[in-house]
């Protein structure tokens, strides 16, 4: 039996912020029923870079973990449904990196303005926790951090591997 492997080639167009990469940022509520928006992007954006659909049906499952993961730390810190989802894909030649973070309201950002920060903490990884484990299972690199202020980031990275 023979391996058929779909491979895209990747756009040329779109805006270039620096050094060949091209940004691309998403908001959405911090709620479950979104996160199907951040996985129609990731994959699309899979796309553009050239990944294979299994490459991308990676990153769609990193993707996913990693929002309902920044949606349960958004429903602790500000309620549930409280807090936004922030995606930011830069696309790089042959790689993909996504951030997703959970980020506060807007009343209770306007008042972290105005008080004074406290220094951000980085976590170490949990590696007991199964959804961690199965984000670095698709995804080639792997950085998470929580702020008891301005909520958690994950960043990945995706390689596209010929």
């Amino acid at each position: 039996m023979r391996e058929n492997r779909l491979r895209h080639q990747p756009a040329a167009s779109g805006l270039n912020v620096q050094g060949g990469a091209y940004l691309t940022e998403l908001k959405l509520p911090a709620v479950a029923d979104y996160i199907v928006v951040a996985k129609r992007a990731a994959s699309s954006l899979g796309l553009v870079v050239g990944f294979s659909l299994q490459e991308i049906d990676d990153l769609n499952i990193a993707v996913t973990q990693a929002c309902e993961n920044a949606c349960a730390a958004a429903a602790q810190q500000w309620g549930s449904g409280n807090g936004q989802l922030k995606l930011t894909f830069k696309s790089r030649p042959r790689r993909l990196e996504v951030e997703v973070r959970s980020v506060p309201p807007r009343a209770v950002e306007q008042q972290q303005q105005q008080a004074v920060r406290k220094p951000h903490r980085e976590m170490e990884l949990d590696y007991e926790t199964i959804g961690l484990n199965m984000i670095r299972l698709f995804v080639d690199e792997l950085r998470y951090q929580v702020d008891d202020q301005t909520g958690s980031m994950m960043r990945m990275v995706k390689y596209l591997i010929e």
